[in-house]
Order: C-alpha cells, then structure tokens, then sequence
C-alpha cells in the first residue's frame, strides 16, 4: 500500500476516534472555539472589528491606563465601569493589537467560549439532559448577533459572562443550599458582572432579594379559590424550619454575600468620590447617560421616557429581533412549559434572575437612562431609526435555556421540529431576511463610528508627522488608533494639567489641534476673542471642511 495512504488512513483513524470520545460539553467548547475565530476573522478582514464609535472608546481608556501623557488607572475614568477596561490592559500594550481592536477582540471571545460551556452547565442543572443542554448552548453559539459582538472590543460579552457564571452558582446554592461555596462563587461573579455593566447591579440586587424571599422564616401563599380570582396574599408560617433557625440562615448568607456581590458598587461609588470628588460622578456629570438622554429629550427623541408600556415595547422588540422571532416564540412556549412543571425547584426565583436584563433595560428606558431606535417602532421623523440595538443581545441566554428546555419536554418529532426551527432561523439571519441588528447599527447607525468618519480623519491620516496633538475627545472629532498619532502624544480632558492650560495656551504643548464645531475646542479656543488671537499667533489652519478644523503649529 502506497505510504501516503497509510498516513491518511492513520490520520482519518485518530480524527474519528477523537471526534467519537468527545463529550456533549466538550462539543460546545470546540464548536463555540471554532465559530468564534471564524466571526473574529470575519469582521478583521471587513474592518468590523472597531466600527462601533465605543469600541475605540473602550480601547483607548485601557491604553491611556499604560501610555498616555497621565497614565495611572486614574484614566479608567468615571462614566463606564472598569472591569472589561482592565482585562484590556495587557492585550492594548502592543499597538497592533490595540489599533485593530483585537485586543478587545481577544476579551470577548474568551467571554463567547466561556459563556456558551456555562450556558451548557446551566441547562443540564435545570434538565440533568445533555441532548438539552447542547442545543440551548447551539442557540447562543450560533447567534449572529453576540457573533459579532464577540468579535469586538465592546462590553457586552464580559457582562453576559459574569452573569451566566453568577446565575449558574447562584441557581446552584439555590437547589441545595448546604452547599456555601456555590454563594461565593455566585456573589464573586456578581462582583465582577457590577464592575462591568450597571446591568450587572441589577443581577446582584435580584439575586440579594432572592436571598430575603428564601430565606423568610413567613411564606406568602398566593390563592386563587373565591370566585372574584382575586389574589390574597396570605403569610403562613415556614414548615421546614423553625423561625430561628431561618432568621439566622437569613442574616447569615445574606452578609455573607452581600459583603462581596456589593462590594464592586460601593468600590465604584467611592472611586467617584475620591479620584473625581462625586460619588454619584456617573449619573448626573455632563458625560453620564442621563445628561446625554436629555439632548434627546429636548428634541422630543426620547420615546420611551415616563412611558412604561413604550419602554416594553422597544425593550421587547429588540430582544425578539436580536434572537430571532421563530426562535423568541419557541422559547415562550418552553417558559410556559417551565412554569406549569414541578419537576424544577424555585421556578420563580430562576426565572427572576434570568429576566434581569428584561426588567433592568425597561426600567432604564423608562426612567430616560438609556435610549434604543429601532425600524419599524422608532418614528421615521427622528434623526435616527437604529441606535444601542445590541441591548437586545442579554436575553439570549433566556431564549437559548428555554429552546433547550422546550427540547427535554418535547418528545421525539417535536425535537425534529425544534432542530429545524433553529436551522430556519439561522438560515433566515445568514441570508438577510432577518436582520443582524448590531452589526447594521456599527456600521450605518447612530453607534457606527465608519458611517460618520470625515474626510478631516484621511487627511489627518495623510499628513500628520510627529508632535502632540490636542483633541475633545468626547466628541470623537477624529479616531486616534486610525491614525499614527500615539497616545502618549494626545491632549484630551483627562490628562491634568495639559489640557487645562492648553486651553488657556493652545501652543504651550501642542503641535496638532484638532476642533470641530461647538466641541469643548471650539468654544473655549476659537469662539474666545484672547485665545483665538493666540491660536492664529502660534498656528496655521491647515484643513477646512464644515464642521472640523484643523491647525498646525507655525515651525520656527
């Protein structure tokens, strides 16, 4: 027999006995490897990768911690929390990869892979079926949406990660609560989910009031016998413990989780008051969420404000299309199927952690916190129809656990069936019926950082030589990893003092100024009688276009 046969046929040999041995987890692990690096190389090739306007954003502050005039983790800032910007730390020391955004990149994939084994986990507590399990993780795996999020520097993986590790642990401790480790775990993730979204506050309060609700030495009895199907709420006395015994089990895991799952909040409130002199710096300064809802409110943009039947509605819609509606239905049909079993203890409470993101995305709609535009709901009179629509992607884990659940109560046919509903759907995003609604907002909606770039960005890409260049950069005028300034050679509002005296003496430092128009630049330089004079003292205006300028310190 011919040598390279036998080689084949060897190597085919041991890719089939591998493939046999592995197990159902062990499948998601590979799989979701696989389809990650494909999505990552996917969006690199098309320049996907930092098309979102906060990818650099997030990008440049972990940079700043480690090269910038000011480094020092002073310049994680205030607004957005620090945890995904501090395990973008070591990745963004080498350019390439902070200029690509693979850096972020890495982080999130890393979540992606991790987030599909525990979604795994989490649907095998619930179903002890692996069959089950693995097609609530395919769901996840296969979304097109958290695809390209998982290929990008933005936060929502490394949320999504810290709550499906802290659902699971959390869950776990719920189904035998002798088992403390599992309240550690579970209150250690919440930390990590509260220092990287303010969902993830949400995740730690349910899962404290969930504490109290188990915990209660009185249960509440919700009855439905008298003719009216009016509900009393009748407190009866706990059975399987006597009051003491629940009271003390009640303050005791309470503070025993409380003192770590808070711990991140009351950590953040206090980096607010001594690095910026405001605990609540997050809420009200004038780069916070809620002072930037208010230009959309003054403009009548602001739809779901004070309307909490709107904010269901947008919150709504963008979780079904996110998911898929063949998909989103199928899952409200196994969360019924879920509620009508007594085969899973503490229904209620899991069902309460997994629909956080639900109630803490409407609440922040209604309360004017956040904002989301999305066609077919958003009035075609707005500026803009699609904004912030990767909310949507934080009910995926919900919609992949109930699918798998649908799954372990369906008999065989009805398993069939669910598999070629998660094939239709994937087949509907693939082919473009079904919209991929957070790479459409990166790359033509009001996120997009490519569908706003000027014309003042390739020339100052073109022309720039050396020397420090002075920049709003809340404005995002121009995009720096675009271009071969490094970021020890940017002025922005965070290195004290260079920004404050270069708007008193725009040439003290810097060679570049780059303004555009009623940015902090514009007002305070060129709209001031004294400093303009200095300005055209000191530079020449190189570039010119409506709204942006660009100057260029004279050489002497």
């Amino acid at each position: 027999m011919n040598s390279n046969v036998i080689i084949k046929t060897r190597y085919g040999d041991m890719f089939t006995t591998f493939v046999k041995r592995l197990t159902p987890l062990q499948w998601v692990t590979w799989i979701s490897i696989f389809m990650a690096t494909l999505a990552t190389a996917y969006s690199f090739y098309y320049g996907y990768t930092i098309s979102y306007g906060d990818a650099e954003s997030h990008l440049n502050i972990a940079k700043r911690v480690i090269e910038s005039l000011t480094p020092g983790f002073a310049q994680l800032g205030g607004i957005w929390l620090p945890l995904p910007h501090i395990l973008l730390i070591p990745f963004v020391y080498f350019d390439v990869l902070w200029r690509t955004g693979l850096a972020g990149a890495i982080i999130s994939g890393i979540a992606f892979v991790i987030s599909a084994i525990y979604i795994y986990k989490l649907a095998f507590l619930l179903t002890k079926h692996s069959g089950a399990s693995f097609v609530a993780s395919l769901v996840f795996i296969i979304n097109p949406n958290v695809l390209y999020l998982q290929s990008t520097p933005m936060t929502e993986l490394t949320l999504i990660v810290f709550f499906v590790l802290s659902s699971y642990y959390f869950i776990s401790f719920l189904l035998d609560d002798s088992n403390l480790l599992m309240l550690i775990l579970a209150a250690f993730f919440g930390f990590c989910a509260s220092l990287s979204r303010y969902d993830g506050w949400g995740l730690v309060l349910m899962e404290a009031g969930i504490l109290v609700l188990h915990y209660l030495p009185y249960k509440i009895r919700v009855d439905w016998s008298n003719v009216s199907r009016k509900i009393q709420n009748v407190f009866i006395p706990s059975t399987d413990r006597t009051f003491g015994e629940r009271w003390g089990l009640l303050e005791g895991r309470l503070i025993m989780f409380a003192t770590m799952a808070f711990f991140g909040i009351a950590l953040w409130i206090l980096w607010g008051f001594l690095i910026l002199g405001d605990p609540l710096y997050f809420t009200h300064s004038e780069f916070s969420a809620n002072s930037q809802q208010l230009s959309w409110f003054a403009r009548g943009e602001l739809p779901a404000y004070k309307h909490l039947d709107v904010a269901f509605l947008y919150y709504f819609v963008t979780s079904v299309e996110s998911s898929g509606f063949v998909l989103s239905l199928a899952a409200m049909i196994g969360m019924i199927l879920f509620f009508l079993s007594k085969r899973t203890q503490y229904r209620s409470y899991i069902f309460l952690i997994l629909m956080v993101p639900f109630i803490f995305n409407i609440l922040t709609l209604y309360l004017g916190q956040s904002v989301i535009f999305i066609p077919g709901i958003t009035p075609t009179t707005f500026e803009w129809t699609l904004f912030n629509v990767r909310y949507g992607v934080m009910m995926l884990p919900l919609i992949a656990l109930f699918i798998g659940y649908l799954f372990y109560r369906a008999k065989f046919a009805m398993r069939v069936m669910i598999i070629g509903i998660i094939a239709l759907q994937s087949a509907l995003f693939y082919i473009g019926f079904t919209p991929v609604l957070s790479l459409d907002d990166s790359v033509s909606g009001l996120s997009s950082a490519i569908a706003k770039m000027p014309d003042a960005q390739q020339w100052l890409e073109d022309n720039y030589d050396h020397g420090k260049l002075l920049t709003d950069d809340f404005a995002r005028t121009i995009s720096i990893i675009r271009t071969p300034v490094h970021m020890k050679d940017v002025i922005y509002i965070g290195n004290k003092p260079y920004w404050e005296e270069s708007l008193i003496e725009p040439e003290k430092y810097a060679r570049w100024i780059v303004m555009q128009q009623n940015d902090t630049l514009w007002k305070n330089i060129y709209e001031d009688r004294q400093t303009n004079a200095r300005l055209f003292k000191y530079f020449n205006k190189v570039y010119t276009s409506e709204d942006i300028l660009i100057f260029r310190r004279i050489d002497n």
